[in-house]
């Protein structure tokens, strides 16, 4: 086959691929998107050419930086040059994974073993990608189904990465139905009943947890919230408004809605903006009459009208030590060193009650990738919107605590990109959290699919962890989505307003809360098996062909 008929394959699948990511896609076309690639596979393989692993890479990675480029422009908007490098790379990573698969395919002959190879490689990629310096799982497959939790209500029990099996599954079905129909020229009814069976089963099993998951929230204990959506201009008032005028903007929004009933008000990420020292908060060591702490006296005023009152907000923090207290503590002269972070605090009655450091930061723009391979960048990502070397970060994921209905109950706050980490938010209900809050500021990407697709992501981790999510966002869509990720409420884009809401603490934990990605764990095992076997099997029919030759 020709070269641009093979390129032609790739192409196809990052137009399905494409065509099924959300916000506007059709999820349903991801269990064809992989399909081309596989008959691509297939002409190569044919070939039977050298350096299978290259061209897999090369004939596939069309495929993937459309897919990329299409679903994740957006990034383009803060920065240029960090969002081409963001797909290009991506891309490569995802066509390296395929040309991998495609290379173990020539050298292992029985075919059993390639699908659970597909599986298990790119599912080790995913978990991979959630936890490596470069980390991007945007675009992990399981994702898909965003906007559609009620068909994969079983993420409770899996979490997202048993959506990315499923698709890839289903999609290696029916590239092996329609190769068997091929070779032997006449239709498999029975094999199309099987790939019905399994696209359909998961699905109604899901319906019906759907409404089981409905039905079974606990309403025992409400919590009356406000989210707050500020809509401060990210580049034009964010950095320009003092921190006192930050603060009474949100005190404005909030205060037609404050009553005596009012337990939490959620602010977004970075909804005061000029940099706190934290040590200062902690012990109300500041002057509030100064505009940098001017915002803490606003909220004293309304908390001595409304003593139940709990804010969360978004801080950019910092602190001094006299040594290298942590790897990202940064040397400011000879006897001082200084550490930033993108903080959540809890402020109340008591004032300071907690506090939260972003713990997965945005690789380039939070944190300096390898620090110790790439420190030479440093400048360089300055430049292009980024730091020079990484914010300080958290060693958990810690809980407030607050008072509401005459109860103790914890909440976690996912800080704008933590909420795309499954297992991340887990451990926040694995801390105690009863109820889950999101604070973001997608301003930056603009009226673009970015803040629409990372807000229909929090409905994942509603249907994860069976816990409320309370979405707050500087900009684009703040939100309130029940456990089993319907949403309650939703703000317009970039509009100025507060939204009053209950929601209630929930105390169940889900198989996945408290197991995690365990299933990683189950496909290393099922291939590292099967591998065994093939290596067991060959040494056993060579011994045995010795030995009839003696």
């Amino acid at each position: 086959m020709k070269w641009y008929k093979l390129l032609l394959f790739s192409v196809i699948s990052g137009t399905f691929l494409t065509l099924s990511w959300y916000p506007y896609g059709l999820p349903f076309l991801i269990f064809f998107a992989f399909i081309p690639l596989f008959l691509m596979s297939d002409e190569l393989l044919k070939k039977g050419s050298k350096f299978s692993l290259w061209k897999g890479f090369i004939f596939s990675y069309p495929a993937f930086l459309i897919w990329n480029a299409i679903t994740t422009y957006w990034i383009c908007y803060t920065t240029v040059p960090g969002g081409i490098a963001a797909s290009v790379l991506n891309a490569m990573l995802m066509a390296l994974v395929f040309g991998l698969w495609h290379c173990c395919r020539r050298h292992i002959r029985q075919k059993w073993v390639h699908p659970l190879l597909l599986i298990t490689l790119w599912i080790s990629f995913e978990k991979l990608h959630l936890n490596w310096d470069l980390t991007w799982p945007w675009l992990n497959l399981g994702n898909v189904f965003a906007v559609c939790p009620h068909w994969v209500q079983w993420y409770s029990i899996t979490g997202a990465l048993g959506g990315t099996l499923w698709v890839l599954l289903l999609n290696y079905l029916l590239y092996w139905i329609i190769v068997r129909e091929r070779q032997h020229n006449r239709r498999a009814g029975w094999a199309y009943t099987i790939f019905l069976a399994c696209l359909g089963i998961p699905a109604i099993i899901s319906t019906a947890m759907y409404r089981h998951h409905v039905k079974s929230i606990d309403k025992s204990t409400p919590i009356e919230v406000i989210l707050v959506q500020p809509n401060t201009e990210v580049w034009e008032e964010q950095y320009v408004l003092s921190n006192k005028e930050e603060g009474q903007r949100i005190i404005d929004v909030a205060t037609p809605y404050l009553n005596e009933k009012v337990n939490l008000i959620v602010c977004p990420e970075s909804s005061i903006a000029h940099s706190i020292l934290l040590p200062a908060l902690q012990n109300k060591r500041y002057d509030s009459t100064f505009d940098k702490y001017g915002c803490f006296a606003l909220l004293d005023t309304a908390i001595a009208k409304y003593p139940n009152l709990n804010f969360i907000l978004g801080l950019s923090t910092y602190e001094f030590y006299n040594h290298k207290a942590t790897p990202t503590a940064r040397q400011v002269d000879a006897q001082h060193y200084v550490d930033f972070h993108n903080s959540a605090v809890l402020y109340n009655k008591k004032q300071y009650a907690g506090h939260y450091h972003k713990s997965r930061l945005v690789p380039g723009v939070e944190a300096l990738p390898f620090p110790k391979v790439f420190g030479f960048l440093g400048d360089m990502l300055v430049n292009l919107g980024g730091v020079s070397s990484s914010l300080g970060k958290d060693t958990c994921q810690r809980t407030f605590c607050f008072e509401a209905g005459g109860k103790t109950l914890k909440v976690g706050t996912a800080i704008c990109y933590e909420s795309i980490y499954g297992d991340l938010v887990g451990k926040f209900v694995r801390k105690g959290a009863n109820v889950l809050t999101v604070i973001t500021n997608d301003s930056w990407w603009k009226d673009s699919p970015g803040h629409k697709q990372h807000f229909e992501m929090s409905r994942l981790r509603a249907v994860e962890t069976h816990r409320y999510v309370v979405r707050s966002a500087n900009g684009g869509f703040s939100g309130v989505i029940n456990p089993a990720g319907d949403i309650e409420k939703k703000t317009n884009y970039m509009e100025r307003t507060a939204v009053p809401a209950t929601v209630y603490a929930q105390q169940d934990t889900t198989f996945y809360t408290r197991h995690g990605d365990f299933i990683v764990l189950i496909t290393l095992i099922l291939t590292a098996t099967a591998i065994l076997y093939i290596i067991s099997h060959s040494i056993y029919l060579r011994c045995r062909t010795k030995k009839q030759s003696l």
